[in-house]
Formats: structure tokens, C-alpha cells, sequence
């Protein structure tokens, strides 16, 4: 059981082909409760349905890695925030019924994993950077603290650089220089950014031989092919072989991680599997099957991926987070809203093993601040001369040198 649960919603590895500083309380490591298993599982609906929607938004060809995980806990966070409609709706797409019960699920499963095996690194880290003149409620943050060991800090928004710049370097702290950056700007309206942060490293418990490493095609789904650095090994794996598919589970250090490698057979496609993997065909993956023999060749491969989440939630149900200025009640009694929700993503597969790493970070916003907009001409620009009353225009023009 311990396995299978941890196969669902550890780190998803998984790629696409398509288109002031308060004191916190180390948590204890515990060991993963059945009550938590059965809630955890509860999500995978979310799981499957993020990763479609985050695929069904890019562009042909593209690469696309995601962190199920890393999204979870940084919405675990954010309903501890959420009051009326929009905590009800935020914790159904989730797939959870109550914010407590997230809450410890969500507590439990970090010391699980962390602690679930000794030869793999697989840490989770939280944090809370607030305004440090806007005034949330302790409440708040006491649940992030317990509940996520966030870290929580006051900054000074509109000192903007320091302010990033504090926020960036414990992301690229919490996920060993592979995730450099998270936030790009700090708005006027901005009064809260919650992150979250996922880093895994784990060597295959059989690994590939670098000296039989050689270059091969790899065949695009536009018909072309491009040449890799193709990894070889035979050795005995859970190999799986469906109608449409086959699959193989190569596990890292003692077993409780692993990557399942998912190819489609005849006419199917990457995603179609994509699509298939929220209807059953998980389920199929990840039960026990006879291991054979297998001459396994895979692609080195690396990628980093960067994405803005609020379309795909939008098309997975979540609406008023975005919109319900009511909708935060338990952070402060402002209008406030989430105003942007940021991922990003690294993976790299070699010889060794595997290093991945992603961040969430979700912005919030008070949309009764007054607006302090911006307005730099520092680029080609057009003018216009008019006068009021005839409508007269008296010159255009188009500047692209003002020198």
C-alpha cells in the first residue's frame, strides 16, 4: 500500500511530447497513516486533470513537466486562507472536503516522503513573504507554520528588488540552484506570496553504463527525428504491455521511487496517454506486475519549463479564487484575490539517475489598494497632436530613435 500511495502522488516525473522572519518548529517525520493515504488518493483526479490541462495549452511539440505536488501544497496553503463559496470550490477541484483534513494529509505525506527512502533526496519546502505594513491574520499564518512548516516573512514590498531578490534566493536555496528564480515583479496591489518548493535526486538502483551510451534517432511526432544520446541496459524490470501501450518502472535507490516510462503502441500518441492517465490507466500502472527481462534504451534528456497556472486551473473548475474579492476572509478582512499563480519546472535524466526540482508561488493581491501604474517610454512609440473641442488632428507621428 505504502508503495502505491507514494507512486501516486510522489514528485510526478513524468514528460509530454505535444503540442520578520518568524521561528519555526522543525517537523517530525512520521510515518504515512492510512487515514492520510486514503485522503491523498482523493487527489488524483486533480493530478491527472492539471496535467492535461497545463498539455492541452501548449503549444505542439513542446515539452511539458509538471509538479502535482508542488501545486497541492502551495493550494493546501492558500485554502487555510479561503471562507464561503470559494473554500468549498477550492477544495473540490483539489478533491478534498474539508480544510483540516488536507491540512494533516498534507502535513503527514511530507515527513513520508522525506524519510520514505534513505539513498534518494526528496525535499519539500513552504513559505510565506507578506507586505510587512499590510496587516493578515495570525491565524493564518499559525496553520502555515504548523501545518506546512512554512516559513514566514514580513518584506518590504516596494522596495521591489530586495524584496524579490529575498524571495528568489530561498527558492534557488530550497531547490539546489536548478529553480534560480520565481518572482518576476512585485505589484503595488501585492500583498502576499505564498511558495512552495520540490527537490528530488535519486540514482537508479540499476544504473545505465556510460560507455554503452550512443548516438541514436529519436523520432518526432511531426514524422522527423533528431539524434540523442541514447542510454542502454539489460536488466530485470516491472514491465507492463496494455492494448495501446507499454510501460516500464525504473525504480531509484531502494525501490520506493521510481519512473514509469509510458511509450504508445501502433496509431496512439503522447496524448492520448496524457488524456488516458486520469481514466484508468494509472490505476493499471501502478499494480504489482511479474518483472522481466528487459533491454531497456532511454533518452538523456533535460528540461526546465515555466508556466502561468491560471487557465489550466480556470478549465479545471477553479473560477472565484481569481475573482471572489470575498473570497479571502480568513487572511484579512480585505478584498482580496489571487492575482497570479506561477510554476516552474527542472528535470534531468542521465546515466546516474535523475535531479528535478519545481516551485509554485501564488500571488495575492488587495484589489481596494490604489493603483500605481507605470508608464516608461523607453521604446519606439507613437504620439498624436489633437484638439479637444473640433477633433482636430494637428500631428502623428512614430518616434523610433529619440535622438
Amino acid at each position: 500500500m505504502m508503495k502505491k500511495i507514494l507512486a501516486l502522488i510522489g514528485f510526478a516525473l513524468l514528460t509530454a511530447s505535444s503540442c520578520s522572519e518568524s521561528e519555526v518548529t522543525e517537523v517530525k517525520p512520521e510515518p504515512f497513516t492510512l487515514k492520510s493515504a486514503d485522503v491523498i488518493e482523493q487527489t488524483d483526479a486533480f493530478n491527472w486533470k492539471i496535467f492535461k490541462a497545463v498539455n492541452d495549452l501548449a503549444e505542439s511539440g513542446d515539452n511539458v513537466v509538471v509538479s502535482p505536488i508542488s501545486i497541492t501544497q502551495a493550494f493546501g496553503m492558500a485554502i487555510n486562507g479561503a471562507t464561503g463559496d470559494n473554500l468549498d470550490e477550492m477544495l473540490s477541484v483539489i478533491g478534498f472536503t474539508d480544510s483540516e483534513g488536507l491540512n494533516e494529509a498534507y502535513k503527514n505525506i511530507r515527513g513520508a516522503l522525506s524519510t520514505a527512502d534513505p539513498k534518494v533526496v526528496m525535499e519539500i519546502a513552504n513559505s510565506a513573504w507578506y507586505r510587512d505594513d499590510f496587516s493578515i491574520n495570525e491565524a493564518f499564518f499559525d496553520a502555515l507554520r504548523i501545518y506546512y512548516d512554512a516559513r514566514v516573512s514580513g518584506l518590504d514590498f516596494d522596495n521591489t528588488a530586495q524584496a524579490k531578490q529575498a524571495m528568489n534566493d530561498w527558492v534557488k536555496e530550497a531547490t539546489r540552484g536548478k529553480i534560480p528564480s520565481i518572482i518576476d515583479q512585485i505589484e503595488p496591489s501585492h500583498i502576499l506570496f505564498l511558495i512552495n518548493t520540490v527537490y528530488f535526486n535519486g540514482e537508479w538502483s540499476s544504473r545505465f553504463d556510460k560507455s554503452q551510451t550512443t548516438d541514436a534517432p529519436f523520432y518526432l511526432a511531426n514524422g522527423t527525428s533528431v539524434q540523442v544520446k541514447m542510454m542502454q541496459q539489460k536488466e530485470e524490470f516491472q514491465y507492463y504491455q496494455g492494448e495501446d501501450y507499454s510501460a516500464l518502472r525504473l525504480p531509484y535507490g531502494d525501490q520506493s521511487f521510481a519512473m514509469t516510462l509510458i511509450l504508445p503502441e501502433g496509431s496512439g500518441d503522447a496524448n492520448g496517454l496524457v488524456n488516458d492517465l486520469g481514466n484508468g490507466l494509472w490505476e493499471q500502472l501502478v499494480e504489482p506486475v511479474t518483472v522481466s527481462e528487459v533491454n531497456v534504451y532511454l533518452p538523456r534528456f533535460k528540461v526546465e519549463s515555466t508556466y502561468n497556472l491560471i487557465p489550466a486551473l480556470r478549465s479545471v473548475g477553479m473560477e472565484r479564487a481569481f475573482y471572489d474579492v470575498k473570497g479571502f476572509r480568513n487572511m484579512a478582512d480585505d478584498d482580496i484575490i489571487i492575482s497570479d499563480v506561477r510554476h516552474k519546472t527542472f528535470i534531468e535524466v542521465d546515466e546516474r539517475g535523475t535531479e528535478a526540482a519545481a516551485a509554485t508561488s501564488i500571488g495575492f493581491e488587495v484589489t481596494s489598494m490604489p493603483m500605481v501604474h507605470e508608464f516608461r517610454v523607453d521604446r519606439p512609440f507613437v504620439f498624436v497632436i489633437s484638439e479637444k473641442e473640433t477633433g482636430a488632428i494637428l500631428f502623428t507621428g512614430k518616434i523610433e530613435n529619440p535622438v
